[in-house]
């Protein structure tokens, strides 16, 4: 009986053709993993585009509805300015039940509305119940530009007066048979309760996505899916070059931290 005993032979370990395999299972390993790494950006950069167009085309479907809604109160507004004029301006009773006669008004504005003289004190209020009259508002931008321009304005988000929270208003000018300017028409909406820019707002994006509503010149949260954010800050400029853009008007997608 012979017995074959085959020692491993560590020089054929170390051979050019073990080497040449061996060199070129690294570069396909290499190849896979650079490969693999390619495809996952390429993917990533692919979905995130993807997902900016859809945010984007959701943003402006959101953005289009705010527009109509202030487009209906404004034109509201036109409607029952120029029912008012100078005989009847004499008249707070007259006006009190014209504007109380037109239900809609509280409809649109949850706030109610009032009626300034040309020195911007107010003169009546809708609903009563806001003891606005006798109050100064010539301060406020939705009734300072009516009276000088004698066009209707949209008003930045301030702390009322007599309702002591966050509110903005719009501000339409009443004229007399000439054009000239002779008070203004304003209707308010409180930011606190519900409006109209609550069903827009309230929508979510996904599970955890929220929308903001801004004012850009002010860099002021109006309105936020999360109501801690309401007329909160936002981040002076300069900080998010992101946020800056938005402000500045850029209809754009991006990632950047809050």
């Amino acid at each position: 009986m012979v017995e074959i005993i085959i020692k491993p032979n560590l020089f054929q370990l170390h051979s050019l053709k073990t080497r040449v395999t061996l060199f070129t299972l690294v570069i396909f390993v290499i190849g896979i993993w650079l490969l693999s790494y390619y495809a996952g950006r390429t993917l990533l950069k692919d979905m995130q585009q993807e997902l900016g167009q859809q945010q984007l085309a959701t943003t402006s479907l959101l953005a289009a509805q705010i527009n109509d809604g202030f487009s209906e109160r404004l034109a509201a507004l036109e409607i029952i300015a120029a029912g008012i004029n100078a005989d009847n301006l004499q008249d707070a009773s007259s006006i009190q039940a014209l504007l109380e006669n037109r239900p809609i008004l509280l409809r649109y504005f949850n706030a109610g509305v009032y009626v300034t003289r040309v020195d911007g004190i107010a003169m009546l209020s809708v609903p009563a119940s806001i003891a606005r009259i006798g109050v100064d508002y010539s301060d406020r931008d939705y009734i300072a530009t009516p009276l000088k321009l004698g066009k209707s304005a949209i008003g930045r988000p301030v702390i009322g007066k007599v309702l002591n929270s966050p509110v903005f208003g719009i501000g339409m000018p009443i004229k007399d048979s000439n054009g000239v300017v002779i008070g203004v028409l304003a209707g308010v909406t409180d930011l606190g309760k519900p409006s109209f820019l609550d069903k827009v707002i309230e929508s979510r994006y996904g599970k955890s996505g929220y929308f903001l509503l801004q004012h850009p010149q002010d860099r002021l949260i109006i309105l936020s899916t999360d109501k801690r954010r309401i007329m909160q800050p936002q981040s002076a400029p300069g900080l998010n070059p992101f946020i800056d853009r938005q402000l500045q008007g850029a209809e754009e997608t991006g990632i950047t931290k809050n």
